[in-house]
């Protein structure tokens, strides 16, 4: 079964001004998850086994890679503006495959961010990392 390399992916964030911008230069990760919460619907009278069903659904979006000024002054920003409260959420699109025609696309909307950056070790690059809620609905189409 063949695979893909990363090296295609595409990772698009809004700036603080609402505009979608390709980050793909400072990114080296990027992890979308999510999860359903459990309801337990087990009825008085049940014996020996618990009954579940699907809740609301909640997820993440983790990414990162080497730090830059340029990586900086998109996303400080970002941070800056959701902490004063004058910005509820930011776009994200992200192309797996890259983004020819066909391609899978994901998309949604992210808020409570967690930032760092720069991180620095001695035998590392400076690198930044940064973690968002998801809010609302994630959508799956196609390029």
């Amino acid at each position: 079964m063949a695979g893909l390399h990363s090296k295609l992916s595409v990772v698009k964030l809004d700036t603080s001004g609402g505009i979608l911008t390709t980050i793909s230069t400072y990114c080296n990760s990027f992890e979308v998850n999510q999860e359903l919460d459990e309801v337990d619907v087990t009825a008085f009278g049940a014996t020996s086994d618990r009954d579940y069903i699907s809740g609301f659904s909640s997820g993440t979006v983790s990414m990162g890679g080497p730090w830059t000024r340029a990586l900086d002054q998109h996303m400080s920003p970002i941070y800056t503006a959701m902490k004063a409260g004058t910005l509820a959420s930011v776009t994200f699109e992200y192309g797996p495959e890259g983004t020819d025609s066909g391609d899978v696309k994901y998309t949604g909307e992210l808020t409570k961010m967690s930032w760092s950056g720069p991180k620095a070790a001695i035998d590392n690059a400076q690198e930044w990392t940064a973690e968002f809620r998801i809010t609302g609905a994630v959508t799956i189409t196609t390029y």
